[in-house]
Protein backbone atom coordinates (compact mmCIF):
# COMPACT_ATOMS: atom_id res chain seq x y z
CA UNK A 1 0.00 0.00 0.00
CA UNK A 2 0.96 3.66 -0.29
CA UNK A 3 0.50 5.62 2.89
CA UNK A 4 0.04 9.36 3.46
CA UNK A 5 3.56 10.28 4.55
CA UNK A 6 4.93 11.38 1.19
CA UNK A 7 1.89 13.31 0.01
CA UNK A 8 0.56 14.68 3.31
CA UNK A 9 2.70 14.20 6.41
CA UNK A 10 6.14 15.25 5.19
CA UNK A 11 4.89 18.27 3.18
CA UNK A 12 2.87 19.63 6.09
CA UNK A 13 5.38 19.10 8.89
CA UNK A 14 8.45 20.11 6.90
CA UNK A 15 6.69 23.25 5.66
CA UNK A 16 6.03 24.31 9.25
CA UNK A 17 9.65 23.56 10.14
CA UNK A 18 10.84 25.58 7.14
CA UNK A 19 8.75 28.59 8.16
CA UNK A 20 10.03 28.50 11.72
CA UNK A 21 13.70 27.73 11.02
CA UNK A 22 14.26 29.50 7.69
CA UNK A 23 15.80 26.32 6.29
CA UNK A 24 14.94 24.77 2.94
CA UNK A 25 12.43 21.92 2.96
CA UNK A 26 14.87 19.63 1.15
CA UNK A 27 17.51 20.24 3.82
CA UNK A 28 15.01 19.54 6.58
CA UNK A 29 13.99 16.33 4.83
CA UNK A 30 17.64 15.30 4.76
CA UNK A 31 18.05 16.04 8.47
CA UNK A 32 14.92 14.15 9.53
CA UNK A 33 15.79 11.17 7.32
CA UNK A 34 19.30 11.06 8.76
CA UNK A 35 17.90 11.20 12.30
CA UNK A 36 15.66 8.23 11.51
CA UNK A 37 18.50 6.19 9.98
CA UNK A 38 20.88 6.96 12.85
CA UNK A 39 18.28 5.81 15.36
CA UNK A 40 17.74 2.58 13.44
CA UNK A 41 21.49 1.90 13.40
CA UNK A 42 21.92 2.60 17.11
CA UNK A 43 21.70 -0.75 18.90
CA UNK A 44 20.98 1.04 22.18
CA UNK A 45 18.02 2.96 20.77
CA UNK A 46 14.50 1.75 21.45
CA UNK A 47 12.86 0.45 18.27
CA UNK A 48 9.69 2.39 18.98
CA UNK A 49 11.58 5.66 19.31
CA UNK A 50 13.63 4.92 16.19
CA UNK A 51 10.47 4.87 14.06
CA UNK A 52 8.46 7.55 15.84
CA UNK A 53 8.28 10.35 13.30
CA UNK A 54 6.64 12.79 15.70
CA UNK A 55 9.59 12.35 18.03
CA UNK A 56 12.03 12.65 15.11
CA UNK A 57 10.44 15.85 13.83
CA UNK A 58 10.45 17.30 17.36
CA UNK A 59 14.10 16.41 17.88
CA UNK A 60 15.11 18.21 14.70
CA UNK A 61 12.96 21.20 15.62
CA UNK A 62 14.56 21.46 19.07
CA UNK A 63 18.01 21.72 17.51
CA UNK A 64 16.92 25.01 16.00
CA UNK A 65 15.08 26.20 19.08
CA UNK A 66 11.58 25.87 17.65
CA UNK A 67 8.51 23.85 18.58
CA UNK A 68 6.17 22.11 16.18
CA UNK A 69 2.41 22.46 16.37
CA UNK A 70 1.56 19.85 13.72
CA UNK A 71 1.64 16.19 14.64
CA UNK A 72 2.43 13.46 12.15
CA UNK A 73 0.07 10.97 13.79
CA UNK A 74 -2.91 13.33 13.42
CA UNK A 75 -2.10 14.14 9.79
CA UNK A 76 -1.64 10.44 9.02
CA UNK A 77 -5.06 9.63 10.46
CA UNK A 78 -6.73 12.45 8.59
CA UNK A 79 -5.26 11.22 5.30
CA UNK A 80 -5.50 7.48 5.95
CA UNK A 81 -7.82 6.91 3.00
CA UNK A 82 -7.73 7.88 -0.69
CA UNK A 83 -6.33 9.86 -2.39
CA UNK A 84 -3.31 10.13 -0.06
CA UNK A 85 -3.35 6.41 0.70
CA UNK A 86 -4.00 3.65 -1.78
CA UNK A 87 -3.90 -0.08 -2.40
CA UNK A 88 -1.20 -0.82 -4.98
CA UNK A 89 -1.24 -3.52 -7.68
CA UNK A 90 -4.62 -4.88 -6.55
CA UNK A 91 -2.86 -6.17 -3.44
CA UNK A 92 -6.16 -6.90 -1.71
CA UNK A 93 -7.17 -9.31 -4.46
CA UNK A 94 -3.83 -11.12 -4.31
CA UNK A 95 -4.12 -11.42 -0.54
CA UNK A 96 -7.55 -12.97 -0.94
CA UNK A 97 -6.09 -15.50 -3.38
CA UNK A 98 -3.43 -16.42 -0.83
CA UNK A 99 -5.97 -16.90 1.94
CA UNK A 100 -6.02 -20.49 3.20
CA UNK A 101 -6.76 -22.28 6.45
CA UNK A 102 -3.16 -23.52 6.43
CA UNK A 103 -1.57 -20.09 6.01
CA UNK A 104 -1.10 -17.17 8.36
CA UNK A 105 -0.74 -13.92 6.41
CA UNK A 106 1.04 -11.41 8.61
CA UNK A 107 1.81 -7.73 8.11
CA UNK A 108 5.46 -7.04 8.99
CA UNK A 109 6.25 -3.33 8.82
CA UNK A 110 8.76 -0.94 10.36
CA UNK A 111 6.08 1.71 10.63
CA UNK A 112 4.58 2.18 14.07
CA UNK A 113 1.05 0.98 14.63
CA UNK A 114 -0.28 4.48 15.24
CA UNK A 115 0.75 5.44 11.70
CA UNK A 116 0.02 2.16 9.89
CA UNK A 117 -3.16 0.78 11.44
CA UNK A 118 -5.42 3.70 10.44
CA UNK A 119 -4.31 3.27 6.82
CA UNK A 120 -4.85 -0.49 6.84
CA UNK A 121 -8.30 0.07 8.32
CA UNK A 122 -9.26 2.87 5.92
CA UNK A 123 -8.24 0.81 2.90
CA UNK A 124 -10.10 -2.28 4.13
CA UNK A 125 -6.94 -4.38 4.34
CA UNK A 126 -6.94 -5.23 8.04
CA UNK A 127 -9.40 -8.18 7.82
CA UNK A 128 -7.18 -9.86 5.22
CA UNK A 129 -4.39 -10.47 7.73
CA UNK A 130 -3.94 -12.95 10.53
CA UNK A 131 -1.74 -10.62 12.55
CA UNK A 132 0.01 -7.26 12.30
CA UNK A 133 3.60 -6.83 13.46
CA UNK A 134 5.00 -3.33 13.99
CA UNK A 135 8.02 -2.19 16.05
CA UNK A 136 5.75 -1.31 18.97
CA UNK A 137 4.40 -4.86 19.30
CA UNK A 138 7.67 -6.41 20.53
CA UNK A 139 9.82 -3.23 20.67
CA UNK A 140 12.07 -4.48 17.88
CA UNK A 141 12.91 -3.69 14.27
CA UNK A 142 12.73 -6.22 11.44
CA UNK A 143 16.45 -7.00 11.69
CA UNK A 144 15.84 -8.41 15.20
CA UNK A 145 14.33 -11.87 15.68
CA UNK A 146 12.29 -10.46 18.56
CA UNK A 147 10.29 -8.43 16.02
CA UNK A 148 8.58 -11.62 14.81
CA UNK A 149 7.50 -12.70 18.26
CA UNK A 150 5.72 -16.04 18.20
CA UNK A 151 5.70 -16.49 14.43
CA UNK A 152 9.11 -18.05 13.69
CA UNK A 153 8.88 -21.79 14.38
CA UNK A 154 10.86 -24.70 13.00
CA UNK A 155 7.66 -26.64 12.32
CA UNK A 156 6.38 -24.04 9.84
CA UNK A 157 7.53 -22.72 6.50
CA UNK A 158 8.22 -19.03 7.01
CA UNK A 159 8.15 -16.86 3.88
CA UNK A 160 9.08 -13.18 3.87
CA UNK A 161 7.76 -11.02 1.02
CA UNK A 162 8.98 -7.46 0.57
CA UNK A 163 10.85 -4.90 -1.51
CA UNK A 164 13.51 -3.80 0.99
CA UNK A 165 16.71 -5.83 0.63
CA UNK A 166 18.02 -5.48 4.20
CA UNK A 167 14.70 -5.91 5.98
CA UNK A 168 12.95 -8.38 3.69
CA UNK A 169 15.83 -10.53 2.45
CA UNK A 170 18.90 -10.29 4.69
CA UNK A 171 17.18 -10.36 8.09
CA UNK A 172 14.56 -13.04 7.28
CA UNK A 173 17.15 -15.35 5.70
CA UNK A 174 19.25 -14.99 8.84
CA UNK A 175 16.27 -16.17 10.89
CA UNK A 176 15.51 -19.19 8.71
CA UNK A 177 12.80 -17.69 6.48
CA UNK A 178 12.48 -18.16 2.77
CA UNK A 179 12.63 -14.76 1.07
CA UNK A 180 10.68 -13.48 -1.93
CA UNK A 181 12.14 -10.16 -3.01
CA UNK A 182 9.91 -7.81 -4.98
CA UNK A 183 11.99 -5.49 -7.17
CA UNK A 184 11.11 -2.91 -9.76
CA UNK A 185 9.02 -0.72 -7.48
CA UNK A 186 9.64 3.03 -7.71
CA UNK A 187 11.34 3.42 -4.33
CA UNK A 188 14.94 4.31 -3.67
CA UNK A 189 15.86 0.75 -2.72
CA UNK A 190 14.67 -0.74 -6.00
CA UNK A 191 16.06 2.14 -8.04
CA UNK A 192 19.48 1.67 -6.50
CA UNK A 193 19.59 -2.06 -6.95
CA UNK A 194 18.28 -2.56 -10.46
CA UNK A 195 21.44 -2.02 -12.52
CA UNK A 196 19.66 -0.77 -15.63
CA UNK A 197 16.53 -1.14 -17.73
CA UNK A 198 18.13 -3.76 -19.94
CA UNK A 199 18.96 -6.06 -17.03
CA UNK A 200 15.42 -5.63 -15.72
CA UNK A 201 13.95 -6.67 -19.07
CA UNK A 202 16.19 -9.72 -19.22
CA UNK A 203 15.31 -10.74 -15.67
CA UNK A 204 11.60 -10.50 -16.33
CA UNK A 205 11.90 -13.26 -18.94
CA UNK A 206 13.37 -15.65 -16.38
CA UNK A 207 11.63 -17.90 -13.89
CA UNK A 208 11.30 -16.19 -10.47
CA UNK A 209 13.59 -18.85 -8.96
CA UNK A 210 16.23 -18.29 -11.65
CA UNK A 211 16.27 -14.51 -11.24
CA UNK A 212 18.30 -14.55 -7.98
CA UNK A 213 21.08 -16.32 -9.89
CA UNK A 214 21.17 -13.62 -12.57
CA UNK A 215 20.45 -10.44 -10.65
CA UNK A 216 23.19 -7.77 -10.77
CA UNK A 217 23.73 -7.36 -7.05
CA UNK A 218 25.63 -4.53 -5.43
CA UNK A 219 28.94 -5.58 -3.87
CA UNK A 220 27.50 -5.41 -0.37
CA UNK A 221 24.66 -7.77 -1.23
CA UNK A 222 25.91 -11.20 -0.31
CA UNK A 223 22.60 -12.74 0.77
CA UNK A 224 20.44 -14.14 -2.01
CA UNK A 225 16.64 -14.30 -1.96
CA UNK A 226 14.93 -17.57 -2.85
CA UNK A 227 12.89 -15.91 -5.59
CA UNK A 228 12.54 -12.50 -7.21
CA UNK A 229 9.21 -11.14 -8.43
CA UNK A 230 8.35 -7.97 -10.34
CA UNK A 231 4.61 -8.06 -9.73
CA UNK A 232 2.24 -9.34 -7.06
CA UNK A 233 0.61 -11.33 -9.86
CA UNK A 234 3.55 -13.71 -9.55
CA UNK A 235 3.28 -14.13 -5.81
CA UNK A 236 0.72 -16.90 -5.41
CA UNK A 237 2.51 -19.30 -7.76
CA UNK A 238 5.88 -18.64 -6.10
CA UNK A 239 4.44 -19.22 -2.62
CA UNK A 240 2.81 -22.45 -3.72
CA UNK A 241 6.04 -23.67 -5.31
CA UNK A 242 7.96 -22.93 -2.10
CA UNK A 243 5.35 -24.84 -0.14
CA UNK A 244 5.65 -27.84 -2.45
CA UNK A 245 9.44 -28.09 -2.17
Amino acid sequence: MRGPFESAVFPAVLSELARKTGLDVSELRRLTTRENLERQRDSKELAVRAMDWDDIFSAVAERFGVKLEMRAVEIARQHAGPPDSAILEDADQHLKQLASWQRAIVVATKGLGKYQLPVLDALGLTPLFTDILTPDVNNALKNDLAFYGRWPASTRLQISVGDHYEDDVVAPKQFGFKAIWKVGTPDEEASELLANVKSSAQLRKLDPFERPLNFQYAQRQTVRPDAIIFSLRELREVVERLESQ
